[in-house]
């Protein structure tokens, strides 16, 4: 077969084969700007988290630790409340997270029907227009997919029959709402995530096959838009027009398809390859050194001493509190005292209460060194609003004020270090920074100069995806006729 031959067949028959696919995926991709995949937020959980009973708080972290026979050793610790006790969080050096209520040390497992009927009932989620009952247990459905998400199976779906149509999953290992879904937010995301990520429950639930899917159905649709636009190009003319003064051989449909292809090729190609790249295929986004490793040195270890943690005066803390959540940093242990999101006290404990926050400072300032000791620390500047490589994505907090500190490394690896808490939040190397861009910059345009001016973005995204949208149907048009005629 000829090559050019094979061009045009190669195009034909991927086009018919994928022209439906690219016109779900950027319908749907309007639909994502603004209904998201379901997922309980930090802001989310703690506006909705039952406020500590301080005063039922009759163990410490190591006194309650007993009760977990498996593990010693633990990477953190909070107090928090599950079915509106206060409960200790600990989480195990393996990633297993284990669970003992701060006022009878009892571990806590095994929950059942009633209790999470309970634990729906006394969350911020149940309002009084709401009727709990108990759906079902699961392992996973369409809402809950997310690895995140496994260390809690399986779940209790929970209905509360509200206006709002809203379902709870709760961890039947903790008792902890840890998803909650509303009914317009499953109706869109059926008609966005679900066909934008071809996401399927019965696809989507073997990560691996997914993962190779959306790879390879991508590279499918990469060569289909670049064999069409070689050739578009090869048949237009501009200098000797064909009969009629027509600069494409065409006729209705196909003259569409043409020209619109030729002036959406740069649109189309890019948001189908920065969804490729939104898989990381073959590990080009991998780092090359480890980041728990740099991290342990600035906690100093990574792990925390039960027996040295520093113990608030639960009496004297306020009643509006919804978490003590315990760190290190460089060996010392501290811990903040959580009544918003944006509302955090920390305190090393002891006889001091002033300066805490200057305290702290220091103690971060000295520690960040440490994190790459063989590399030189070029710089530490205070980022205290959004911009193109620390933002909110997906409605994930991102706190404010923080440190950006970049390193000379063979990765160029800055870390970005919350000044409230002193901790870690995120750390961003060469291949994170070439991911920012192939896929978030080219896939949703979220440049901070764009965002920051809405709805500016919206209007350019909404028409760049309708243009998109309009080439897609115009291919489906020529398939279905092609394949009926």
């Amino acid at each position: 077969m000829k090559p050019k031959r094979f061009l045009f067949l190669a195009h034909r028959w991927l086009g018919v084969g994928m022209c439906l696919l690219f016109a779900l995926w950027f319908a749907s991709g309007i639909v994502m700007m603004y209904v998201e995949y379901p997922e309980l937020t930090e802001e989310e959980r703690l506006n909705n988290l039952s406020q500590l009973e301080l005063g039922q708080v009759l163990l410490s972290p190591l006194q309650a630790s007993k009760s977990i026979a498996n593990d010693s050793v633990f990477t953190g610790v909070k107090l928090t409340s599950i079915m509106a006790r206060p409960t200790y969080q600990f989480e195990s050096i393996t990633g297993v997270p284990y669970f003992v209520f701060a006022d009878t040390g009892e571990l806590v497992s095994g929950v059942d029907e009633a209790s999470a009927v309970t634990a729906a009932t006394l969350s911020g989620f149940s309002g009084d227009d709401s009727v709990p009952n108990y759906v079902e247990q699961i392992e996973l459905d369409q809402w809950t997919v997310s690895a995140e998400l496994d260390r809690f199976r399986p779940l209790h779906k929970v209905a509360l029959n509200d206006e709002a149509g809203t379902e709870l999953y709760i961890s039947s290992r903790s008792g902890q709402v840890v998803r909650d879904t509303h009914q317009t937010e499953r109706f869109w995301n059926w008609l966005g995530s679900t066909i934008h990520w071809i996401y399927p429950v019965q696809l989507r639930k073997n990560a691996s096959l997914w993962n190779q899917v959306i790879i390879y159905v991508s590279l499918l649709g990469i060569v289909s838009v670049v064999t069409g636009g070689i050739i578009g190009l090869m048949r237009i003319q501009f200098r000797i027009p064909y009969p009629g003064k027509n600069r494409s051989p065409y006729k209705d449909w196909m003259k569409w398809h043409h020209i619109l292809g030729l002036c959406t090729f740069v649109i189309v190609s890019t948001f189908i390859f920065s969804g490729l790249m939104s898989m990381g295929p073959w590990g080009i986004f991998n780092s090359g050194a480890s980041a728990s490793a740099q991290m342990n040195r600035y906690t100093g270890g990574g792990t925390l001493r039960l027996s040295g943690l520093p113990i608030p005066n639960f009496s004297s803390i306020a009643q509006s509190v919804k978490e003590v959540d315990w760190h290190t940093i460089e060996g010392q242990s501290y811990y903040s005292i959580v009544q918003s999101i944006e509302q955090k006290e920390i305190s090393f404990g002891g006889d001091s209460v002033n300066n805490q926050s200057v305290l702290l400072l220091t103690k971060i300032g000295a520690a960040i060194p440490k994190l790459l000791p063989d590399a030189k620390l070029l710089s530490v500047d205070m980022i205290q609003q959004a911009d193109d490589y620390y933002y909110s994505r997906h409605n994930r907090y991102r706190p404010f004020p923080v440190y950006r500190a970049k390193f000379d490394d063979s990765e160029s690896t800055w870390y970005h270090i919350d000044l409230e808490t002193g901790e870690i939040v995120n750390r961003v190397t060469d291949a994170s920074r070439r991911e920012r861009w192939l896929f978030n910059g080219l896939h949703s345009l979220d440049f901070q100069f764009l965002v920051d001016k809405r709805p500016l973005w919206d209007l350019l995204v909404i028409a760049l995806s309708l243009l998109g949208l309009g080439f897609s149907l115009t291919s489906v048009v020529i398939g279905w006729r092609r394949l009926v005629g």
